[in-house]
């Protein structure tokens, strides 16, 4: 097979580029239909734990259980449009929904901007959307679902295939490599669990969180395994630490059907390695780059 010219990384690419309204209509399409995904992810992370279906019925105020017209259900505006209340009982919504719809949006944005539109940006789109779902579940349960986990592996493999077709390599090496990558990082992160839980006396990962590393590594290649760990475990430990020091991390009213129950020094680690895997889609040059000059200053 011939090798195309690879057109990764080009910002919307040049022939997009070229043209400045363009770029902005593509960039603020990208924004609106990430702000509405990120409106049904919302809806996923509410009702999936729960037994509920995510396409019926309608959203409806958890207060008093009147449906929520269309047009009091606008990503981002409607929130601010309603003052973050129910149009009839005037019950508090979340801020975290409009952050949700917001967040999603603009990183779809972020996506167009750096791949371009192509299956690549696509792929990776769908896996952040994944991801996002994951981390709110985890948030608020402790709980990652074991679909959600194994769709984003598949998902993962698809962007690699995507990668090596639009940069004209081999359409199964690099997917090869990527699923050795995720085994290994599945076996490395489920060692340092078990050592910590061994250290502390009490199960200190939680049985999600090598797999869902595992499919992490499959989206970002092996090159972003010490990155991602190295990530995961800064941020964790500073909002930790931040928690701590605001008053403790607070009672999580969670019980897991073996009776399991987070104490008030657990935080969701699945969280924090969809935030690592999130910043390295969006700025992993730059972040590879950084990593690589400090290992380098430091030997």
């Amino acid at each position: 097979m011939r090798a195309r010219p690879s057109r990764m990384g080009d910002p919307l690419h040049n022939e997009l580029a070229l043209v400045p309204w363009w770029t902005t209509f593509v960039l603020t399409s990208a924004y609106l239909f990430g702000s509405c995904i990120g409106s049904f992810l919302n809806v996923v992370i509410y009702r999936l734990p729960a037994g509920k279906s995510v396409v019926h019925p309608g959203s409806a105020c958890p207060s008093c259980e009147q449906p929520i017209a269309w047009y009091d259900n606008l990503p981002v505006v409607s929130w601010f449009v309603l003052l973050g209340k129910c149009r009839h009982c005037k019950a508090p919504f979340s801020f975290r929904y409009a952050a949700i719809e917001l967040a999603v949006g603009l990183f779809a944005a972020g996506l167009v901007y750096r791949y371009g539109l192509g299956p690549f940006a696509l792929s990776h789109f769908v896996a952040a959307s994944i991801m996002i779902a994951i981390a709110g579940i985890d948030h608020d349960s402790f709980l990652i679902d074991t679909r959600m986990t194994l769709a984003l592996a598949v998902t993962g493999l698809l962007s690699q295939v995507a990668k090596a077709y639009e940069a004209g390599d081999s359409l199964w090496q690099g997917p090869l490599w990527a699923l050795c990558a995720g085994i290994g990082a599945f076996g490395l992160l489920w060692l340092i669990g078990y050592v910590a839980s061994s250290v502390v006396g009490e199960e200190a990962m939680g049985g999600g969180d090598a797999p869902l590393f595992a499919a992490i590594v499959i989206l970002l290649g092996p090159a972003s395994i010490p990155l991602v760990l190295l990530l995961t475990g800064i941020q964790g430990m500073l909002i930790w630490a931040l928690l701590r020091h605001r008053g403790g991390v607070g009672d999580h009213d969670v019980e897991h059907e073996d009776g399991w129950a987070p104490s008030e020094r657990h935080v969701p680690m699945g969280l924090f390695l969809v935030l690592a895997a999130l910043e390295m889609q969006l700025g992993g040059d730059a972040l590879t780059d950084a990593y690589l000059d400090f290992v380098a200053r430091l030997i």
